[in-house]
């Protein structure tokens, strides 16, 4: 009798694999020749101005894999549609899944750009927070801090280039660090609220030091290299909470913060 009880016991557990087996596989099966309802796209620009649109990622996928709407499930390649997002120079992240109701979403972070140079030839583009060169945007320009002056540099059309990378060396050459520099200079000024909005303009001397141009007060201040961030930041900081607050912001025209302990100033 036990074993009787135990073959069937094992029957039942077998024919209950078996009809999961089948319902997974008609479940696949179904979902496989669903027809696909749409794309749903949800943009993440964190705290970006829009440099690419839903629109804009809509026509990179059709593009890409034709009409998706009606297509079954199975027909569609999730992997080539993820590769044609990340394709664009302004997305850094992208996130693809499908529902069981024939749905498809794509999640979209945007990169965040942190600096726009002109070089010296009038041309522009932007430097995200993670050291990408992004191409400009005609129809939606970032309101970034600008760097502008004696910078030779062009754009980069190379989505894996990265400034703080070691491949620098192979693209700029192992003696220019004007890009490096400027990036460490407007990471740092983007990381301190009050410099954001303070700091609107980076200039680049010919001797290859740094001017900054603020948004209050009709001086500039002579930064010197970028180096020592800290230190100069400081002081510069004290001087705008200990002296322009009480002598006003107008009473010079050159604020010299790159000797080390001191702060210059002067009129014309």
């Amino acid at each position: 009798m036990k074993k009787f009880w135990k073959i069937a016991g094992i029957s039942m557990w077998v024919l209950l694999i078996a009809g999961a087996c089948v319902l997974v596989g008609f479940t696949s099966f179904e979902q496989y020749y669903r027809p696909c309802r749409r794309i749903y796209i949800m943009m993440d620009y964190g705290k970006a101005d829009k440099l690419v649109t839903k629109e804009d990622i809509d026509s990179l996928v059709r593009r890409s894999t034709g009409r998706i709407s009606g297509k079954p499930m199975g027909w569609i390649n999730i992997r080539q549609i993820e590769n044609s997002i990340k394709s664009q120079a302004y997305v850094e992240k992208v996130h693809i899944y499908e529902s069981l109701d024939g749905n498809i979403f794509a999640e979209v972070k945007q990169r965040e750009p942190i600096l726009r140079i002109i070089n010296s030839k009038y041309e522009t583009f932007y430097v995200d927070e993670s050291g990408h060169l992004l191409p400009p945007n005609p129809f939606f320009p970032a309101r970034v801090l600008v760097a502008s002056g004696n910078i030779s540099h062009s754009y980069i059309a190379n989505t894996s280039f990265k400034i703080e990378t070691p491949t620098i060396i192979d693209t700029l050459g192992p003696a220019d660090t004007l890009l490096l520099e400027l990036y460490k200079l407007a990471l740092y000024i983007n990381r301190s609220r009050f410099l954001k909005a303070e700091i609107d303009q980076i200039y680049v001397t010919p001797s290859r030091e740094f001017e900054l141009v603020p948004k209050v007060g009709n001086h500039v201040i002579m930064f010197g290299p970028a180096e020592n961030l800290d230190e100069k930041f400081k002081k510069l900081l004290a001087f705008y909470k200990k002296g322009l607050n009480i002598m006003g912001w107008n009473k010079y025209n050159y604020i010299n913060i790159k000797y080390k302990n001191q702060v210059v100033c002067s009129k014309l």
